[in-house]
């Protein structure tokens, strides 16, 4: 049971909301409340890392329970405890397979009882958290057998960039679990960045002082802006949620009067509205939680070539990338961003055939178990390799001068953007009747088209790369690591840092002490 606090209870009646949303934007509140005292008041100048790991579970602990009650937190506590266990007594070699299937079937067991019990989605409660939870620990676990089992020259970049070379700490663990800023809607901050960010190695640097002495001083560029950007995002998206998706539902796609009486054109046109309003409640979510993310610290990215600071780093949405996105695969890769960064983590780069099919797989039992999920994500894998055929084929016709370039951007826009809609309404139906008549009341007829494409295309050729290319790609990637091989990190689970920092930092705790 959901903790029903009075006074949102009385909000909720008022503005006609449900409680469970009052409930959400509460307990965000609170999390951005708290990303700013976790930041400022328990800055690592002044306060050990143990310290905010604790505060990270203790005030995680409470909104958890503030925001799906003790079921919910419960629920957390046993997957992440039992994938926990297995970390410490697996062997490395193995322990990323044992924790991604458990914490997959802890998962799926829920959304099989939920879904059978009838209780419906889209109910904010802990079926949320539990997907990224899902996410944290087999991402977690995989790098664990990078770091720990798997020669670093084999690594791609993601992968290098994840490792750990050890198995958390009790406090570490259970802090990564329930990050405050990461706990309800992600997006998941994963574990190497995410101790970084406690330990406030991303903000610290080493100078000398004007005696020539080493001294470790802290950068911390201010966020407000990003964050205040962002809150008038997230307030835009709510007012579009409430006053514009009512009166162009999704679900009017499959309204008896739609389909018998509107001709194909307005249907499109109305599917195409109704798909553009509806992203609505996913950039209030995913943007209100950069926002969290970014006052607490997390997402600097370096400065732009103004000096101004960055706060992209960690994000689940660059919204205009997205609606600007020309192919599926820029359209993909923009949203919810770090659930694709885990599939590729856990899936796409380590499965050795149908990387793509496996991939969406993946992501539509992440989902659950409704027929419209596996509707969508398997449109999506046949719609992502017409996608390809179609570039390989086509593309090379329109790059003969700047304005048949342009068109082509164009017509790929509102073919890609078209594409989208088809094939993630069925996400909303979530059962085989409705998705059904949806498809048939508009004909199937970006299937067929697809399908045609794949029968008469051309298959695109697998180009080979040359020596001289893996040369120049190897010299590349030998100068990338000198460049960064001084990179600061206050780390242990991580690449270990320059022996300045190290006399640095050695210094500065003997202070301490």
């Amino acid at each position: 049971m959901v903790l029903e606090i009075p006074f949102l209870k009385d909000i909720s009646v008022k503005f006609k909301l449900r409680y469970v949303e009052i409930n959400f934007i509460f307990c965000q509140l609170l999390a951005l409340a708290f990303s700013y005292f976790f930041r400022w008041v328990l800055h690592p100048r002044r306060t050990s890392a143990n310290t905010r790991h604790l505060a990270q579970i203790i005030f995680g602990i409470i909104v958890a329970y503030i925001a799906f009650g003790w079921n919910g937190l419960l629920h957390m506590f046993i997957n992440s405890s039992i994938c926990y266990v297995l970390m410490l007594t697996m062997s490395p070699s193995t322990v990323q397979i044992y924790v991604f299937f458990v914490s997959m079937v802890y998962m799926s067991g829920v959304h099989v009882y939920h879904q059978l019990g009838g209780f419906g989605v889209f109910n904010l409660d802990y079926i949320g958290p539990l997907m990224m939870l899902t996410m944290k620990l087999g991402s977690l676990a995989y790098s664990i057998h990078d770091g720990m089992a798997r020669d670093e020259e084999h690594l791609n970049d993601i992968q290098k960039k994840m490792l750990t070379k050890e198995v958390p700490r009790p406090l570490e663990f259970y802090s990564f679990i329930f990050c405050v800023s990461s706990l309800l809607a992600g997006p998941v901050c994963f574990f190497t960045e995410y101790i970084e960010f406690v330990e406030g190695s991303k903000f610290r640097k080493v100078v000398r002082d004007e005696k020539g002495e080493i001294k470790v001083v802290y950068d911390d560029p201010s966020s407000a802006g990003a964050v205040i950007r962002k809150l008038i995002i997230t307030v835009l998206s709510a007012v579009v949620l409430v006053m514009l998706v009512p009166k162009v539902p999704i679900w009017g796609n499959v309204d008896p009067v739609h389909i018998s009486e509107r001709s194909f054109l307005y249907k499109i046109g109305y599917l195409l509205l109704s798909i553009e309003l509806a992203k609505s409640k996913y950039f209030l979510g995913w943007v209100f939680a950069d926002a969290i993310n970014n006052a607490a610290g997390i997402g600097f990215a370096g400065y732009d070539k103004k000096g101004r600071p960055k706060w992209n780093g960690i994000s689940n949405i660059r919204i205009i990338d997205f609606e600007t996105a020309t192919s599926l695969k820029t359209l993909i890769e923009n949203w919810n961003i770090t659930g694709t960064i885990w599939l590729r983590h856990c899936c796409y780069d380590r499965v050795p055939f149908q990387k793509r099919l496996f991939t969406f797989i993946l992501s539509a039992v992440w989902h659950g178990f409704y027929p419209g999920y596996f509707a969508t994500f398997m449109s999506a894998a046949f719609f992502s390799a017409v996608a390809a055929k179609l570039r390989y084929s086509i593309r090379p016709y329109f790059l003969k001068s700047v304005r048949t370039k342009q068109l082509y951007d164009v017509i790929t826009w509102f073919v890609t953007h078209l594409t989208l809609a088809y094939f993630i309404a069925p996400f909303t139906f979530l059962k085989v009747a409705p998705t059904i008549e949806y498809f048939n009341s508009i004909y199937w007829f970006l299937h067929i088209l697809g399908l045609v494409a794949l029968i008469v295309l051309p298959r695109p050729k697998r180009r080979v790369k040359s020596t001289e290319e893996k040369v120049e790609k190897n010299h590349n990637m030998s100068n990338h690591t000198h460049h960064n091989g001084s990179a600061l990190n206050g780390s242990a689970h991580t690449l270990v840092a320059s022996d300045l920092m190290k006399m640095a930092v050695n210094g500065e705790d003997k202070k301490q002490r």
